[in-house]
């Protein structure tokens, strides 16, 4: 009997046993994580932007009631130890004694990593935590080195220690691989906040040098993936609002504010985005500054990530949580090139009481691992937490000065997604528009609005291409869902919110809009319409659907009625997996799963880490080089080297 089959059988097993090996991974920003969970997620909330204020106050010499942080104290996260370790730092001197033992306590008794002892319910892995926490931990065992903390009975010399280590693998990942979580208008502002704090912080030259290096390459991210300041690209991780609009979800917006000054609302520092704004010692490169003004029309394309089969040589050599940060921190868990490392982790670290863990303990067999059939298991059983890995994305932007277009190119078509936003198209700060499969909704539900995921996933994820002003998406659905979803929606469905266009046509398959001077053609395989009661939700029905975008200007094509006279006029076909479309000059042709061409030519959509006319650079190069209108920035992690010509 062969090794699969026995996997088939045991797998077969589980499932009638009602065994689970899926992972609460998946929405873990939408859980809250205080021991009281009748607090609820507004109150972590309020308890979050009260130690913000404080912050703030603190830095402009406001009086502050330092009494009022006792509640944080009592239900510290990560997310908040960031200003709180920077108000130790810099306004010790201005808070009374009882409270700032009060604070002192609070940092002595905190958990910062997932060997340190206890229990609790926290996100420790992901990419931006992982040096959230790392970066919490290096600066209080900095600031009080011969303290004694109380987690576990060490000294802060020791806790520093322990998390420079992480501190430095941290940084050299990003370098090495870039960002997992990429171009996320979520999770980039807590990349910046404890780079922020290092750089301004600590007493280590290669520390705050490298820290420098990495909060650079982000910043020329943002530059590239910005529309006027509005920094919706596809992102590794989103939620809703985060994909709609620049106004309603663009976390970045301060920190794009002050370094850019477009015309956004100006900051006021009381998220994270105020570590940014009040920080002492990083200067954001020229180069950068004018990259992120640059208006002419332009591709921009890179690479970021890392896929599940370049795990192993990427993790060889690596201490076991080096390992872990890189598997865990692009989320993958279950999968089977990574399930015997994440169940010997957690194991070891008797992880499994961690909500977001412990049905691991179901699929903790010992027959299992000891014959190696549990990588097998997971992929016959393919269960929905094999969706969360954020792999390596092949982005492809073109930006211009009315609009910014991106694809994350030929992306694991049909792979459930999670968070993942594959493409996107940016017309202002106040609407992008985008395409979906949506899940089909949590029980109890009464609409699809109801259901935070409709816009984000678990669906399956389309095969998507771009070429400058075009992008192409096929979606097909299978029939029955895979172990772990509740259902399959038959139907694919387009954000286009017909009340903030200053005019909409919907004709038959296709939809037009106008908003400002800029156009959209939204074509269909099917016909179109807006789901009943909704004016921004257009659904194609079926589960082999199609869509292409193109964008256009007014200055290109004169009125609104000539575009549309054009795109009805544009050769386009959809039929077994093969959608070609016609516009001017260029045919471009996406076969799901196979090729994507352009006037016959087939495209290469695995890029470089950066391609681009202000970059060029190898996947894992030694050197970056950046520059662009007479300005130059030249990066090199290992040697140190950060330098502006």
């Amino acid at each position: 009997m062969t090794k699969a089959r026995i996997a088939l059988i045991l797998a077969a097993a589980l499932v009638a046993a009602g065994v689970s090996i899926g992972l609460d991974v998946r929405r873990h920003r939408q859980i809250p994580i205080l021991p009281d969970t009748a607090r609820g997620l507004d109150s972590k909330v309020r308890l979050e932007n009260k130690v913000h204020d404080d912050h703030v106050d603190a830095h402009h010499g406001r009086p502050v009631d330092w009494s009022n942080l006792r509640d944080n104290l009592t239900y510290l996260d990560d997310f908040w130890m960031a200003p709180l370790i920077r108000i130790v730092y810099r306004h010790s001197e201005n808070i009374d004694a009882t409270n700032l033992a009060k604070i002192h306590q609070a940092i002595f008794g905190f958990r910062y990593w997932m060997d340190q002892p206890g229990e609790d319910g926290r996100c420790y892995w992901s990419e931006n935590h992982q040096i959230l926490f790392a970066s919490a931990e290096y600066l209080a065992g900095q600031k009080f080195p011969d303290a004694i903390f109380t987690i576990d009975g060490r000294t802060g010399r020791a806790h520093q220690a322990d998390a420079r280590r992480r501190v430095l693998t941290w940084l050299e990942q990003r370098w090495r691989y870039g960002f997992a979580e990429w171009f996320s208008n979520v999770y980039y502002v807590e990349d910046v906040a404890p780079l922020c704090n290092l750089i301004d912080r600590s007493t280590d030259p290669e520390i705050v040098t490298k820290s420098q290096i990495i909060l650079d390459l982000l910043l020329y991210d943002v530059a590239t993936q910005s529309h006027r300041g509005t920094f919706i690209s596809t992102m590794g991780r989103a939620y809703t609002r985060n994909r709609q609009s620049g106004e309603r979800g663009n976390s970045m917006r301060g920190i794009i504010q002050n370094i850019w000054g477009f015309d956004l609302p100006v900051p006021d520092g009381k998220r994270m985005d105020g570590l940014f704004v009040f920080r002492e010692k990083y200067r954001v490169p020229a180069v950068i500054e004018a990259i992120g003004r640059d208006s002419s029309p332009v591709v921009i394309k890179a690479s970021q990530g890392l896929d599940l089969a370049e795990l192993p040589a990427a993790q060889a050599g690596g201490d076991e949580d080096a390992r872990i940060m890189l598997q865990w921190g692009m989320e993958a868990f279950s999968n089977p090139e990574v399930f015997d490392d994440t169940l010997r982790y957690v194991e070891k670290l008797r992880m499994f009481s961690n909500s977001f863990l412990h049905e691991l303990r179901s699929a903790d067999f010992f027959l299992l691992r000891r014959t190696g059939l549990l990588p097998t298991v997971s992929r016959v059983l393919d269960p929905i937490s094999n969706c969360t890995p954020l792999q390596r994305a092949n982005t492809y932007t073109y930006r211009t000065a009315d609009y910014l277009l991106a694809t994350a190119q030929r992306y694991h078509p049909g792979m459930l997604n999670d968070q993942h936003h594959v493409w996107s198209a940016t017309l202002s700060n106040q609407v992008s528009i985008f395409t979906a499969h949506p899940p089909v909704p949590a029980k109890g539900k009464k609409s699809a609005d109801e259901n935070a995921s409709y816009w984000v996933g678990p669906g399956r994820l389309p095969d998507a291409a771009q070429h400058e002003n075009v992008a192409l998406q096929i979606y097909r659905v299978p029939p029955r869902p895979t172990y772990g979803e509740k259902g399959v929606n038959h139907f694919t469905h387009a954000y286009f919110p017909r009340d903030r266009f200053d005019r909409v046509e919907l004709r038959g398959s296709r939809v037009y809009g106008q908003h400002g001077r800029v156009y959209v053609a939204l074509l269909g395989a099917a016909p179109l319409s807006y789901r009943p009661g909704s004016t921004d939700d257009l659904i194609q029905n079926g589960r082999d659907t199609a869509w292409v975008c193109e964008l256009s200007t007014a200055e290109r094509e004169g009125d609104f009625d000539a575009f549309i006279r054009r795109i009805e006029a544009n050769p386009t076909s959809y039929h077994n997996g093969v959608l070609s479309y016609q516009t001017g000059p260029r045919r471009l042709e996406l076969t799901y799963g196979r090729d994507f061409r352009v006037n016959g030519a087939a495209q290469d959509t695995g890029y470089a880490r950066h391609d681009s006319p202000y970059a060029h650079t190898a996947r894992q190069a030694s050197a970056i080089t950046i520059e662009f209108g007479g300005r130059r920035l030249v990066l090199d992690f290992e040697k140190q080297i950060r330098r502006e010509e």
